[in-house]
């Protein structure tokens, strides 16, 4: 439950999971505001009560612009690396205008693909598990560490997070396309996170995160990617996705990064319980948002 006391809400890079993270915070009776490239499909929300303001991260200044008038605000950015600036530069510029601002929690959306993508399925990852160098991570690294080094006067926050599934979006979304294969035999373990869970998170790392937390956000039960799609086929009453291999004659190596990630400190530095601790209650809740009737009641919550 969010405190009557907590101030407004700046989401800067607002896609799907900020989105939704809006809308929670709107509920609440907070003030919001949601900042992206393209202003025009943030139009609902600014139906809803958020104000909507324009942030290019490629324009450093325009974090300036984008969070002037607010005031004691948990900063949300949910912004990938960007690569036409030097490595950090844009996440710099954004912490030192959340700085100017005067904001009071600072809350980075980084990825648990720091861990590498090669599979590693019987071992768990946690906070101390080394991460490893990647190429196509550096700049997830270099913006992570400018927020490692941050000294100004607001609490920093960073979130790894495994792979955020929800209505629209995930492994339903891909399988109704057609577009979502199995990998090998499907014995590599998958972790993932619902959208609203990720929201929960939030709202209890600007309450009582401390600071220079960093965290792995993953689900309670990280299963193998055949487990989880053979179950969701038999849910939506479709045929099992198709396998591909990992090494496939002349094609790229599939990259596989969601492995068993270790939830324990994110629980017990914030206290939480989450709503959808496994993929069936999550998928449960997805269906019933939808109006989605499962065909197979099976292992349902």
């Amino acid at each position: 439950m969010l405190q009557e006391d907590v101030g407004s809400l700046v989401v800067l890079g607002c896609g799907y999971v900020g989105t939704r993270i809006a809308r929670a915070a709107l509920a609440a009776g907070r003030t919001v505001r949601v900042c992206s490239r393209s202003t025009g499909r943030l139009q609902p929300l600014g139906a809803e009560g958020a104000e909507v303001k324009f942030v290019d991260a490629s324009q450093p200044k325009s974090f300036i612009t984008a969070l002037n008038g607010t005031t004691g605000a948990t900063v949300l950015y949910s912004i990938p690396p960007i690569t036409t600036l030097p490595p950090g530069h844009a996440m710099r510029a954004a912490l030192q205008a959340a700085y100017g601002a005067d904001a009071t929690c600072f809350i980075y959306f980084s990825s648990c693909g720091l861990y590498g993508d090669s599979p590693d399925d019987d071992n768990w990852v946690d906070e101390d598990t080394p991460i490893t160098p990647d190429p196509s991570m550096k700049g997830v690294e270099s913006d992570e560490a400018e927020v490692d080094k941050c000294t100004f006067g607001m609490r920093t926050v960073m979130l790894r997070l495994a792979p955020v599934y929800g209505p629209g979006r995930g492994v339903r979304e891909r399988i109704k396309k057609g577009q979502y294969r199995i990998l090998d035999e499907g014995q590599h373990v998958t972790s993932r996170i619902h959208v609203d869970d990720v929201a929960k998170i939030v709202f209890a790392a600007e309450d009582r995160a401390p600071n220079k937390m960093k965290v792995l956000v993953g689900d309670d039960e990280p299963v193998t990617q055949g487990e989880y799609a053979k179950w969701l086929a038999a849910r939506m009453g479709v045929a099992v996705p198709p396998f591909r291999l990992m090494y496939e004659p002349g094609k790229a190596r599939t990259a596989h990064r969601n492995r068993r990630i270790r939830n324990a400190r994110l629980k017990e530095l914030l206290g939480i319980t989450l709503t959808y601790p496994t993929f069936r209650e999550g998928e449960a809740a997805i269906e019933a948002e939808l109006g989605e009737t499962p065909a197979d009641h099976t292992g349902s919550s």
